[in-house]
């Protein structure tokens, strides 16, 4: 992402602070397909990721005055939003013990290639700090931040005591913060 895209975001962010339709409808072109692409990931169901995606912006449309460019560049904060969204639905909506496969599939979200262009550096670098977590600690944040279970059922789910999965998530956000430099 280049310096100049995020000081776009938040003037359009901004806008809409202001009740400007015309800058969420730009920033809904711009940014729909990434929020779309995190949201369908965690719920895995194309209408139920285009309903989450039109409520996602239902809220940035309500809630665009509580964005604070100091703490966070818009993309970041509007992917929090969806994210939420799609946990929010999911624990709505879905039965919340995942099979083996379910957790295999996950993990392997974060495994997926990604363009070697300049705009999926931080995905990249995330990539490789995830590939360098113990399996467990990598499968407990797969679930956590792709489908969006709580470490209560993510220990349902692994067949592990809730203390062991809470340990293996602190050590891997631990690890990635480390790793990502943060």
């Amino acid at each position: 992402m280049t310096k100049n895209v995020p000081h776009i975001q938040a003037d359009l962010m901004n806008q809409i602070a202001c009740g400007d339709k015309a800058a969420l409808a730009q920033l809904y072109h711009v940014l729909s397909p990434r929020l779309y692409g995190i949201i369908l990931r965690m719920v895995r169901r194309r209408d139920w990721a285009e309903e989450i995606l039109h409520d996602t912006f239902i809220q940035i449309w309500q809630s665009a005055n509580y964005y604070d460019d100091k703490r966070s560049e818009p993309h970041i904060w509007l992917s929090h939003i969806a994210r939420n969204r799609a946990i929010d639905f999911l624990r709505k909506h879905e039965n919340r013990i995942c099979s083996v496969d379910e957790i295999s599939e996950a993990e392997a979200g974060f495994q997926t290639p990604l363009p070697s262009d300049a705009s999926h550096a931080e995905a990249r670098r995330l990539q490789h700090c995830m590939a360098h977590l113990p399996p467990e600690q990598r499968q407990s944040i797969s679930l956590a931040y792709y489908r969006g279970l709580s470490q209560s059922e993510i220990a349902l789910s692994m067949s592990q005591p809730e203390g062991t999965v809470k340990s293996w998530i602190r050590r891997a956000l631990t690890h990635l913060r480390e790793c990502i430099g943060l």
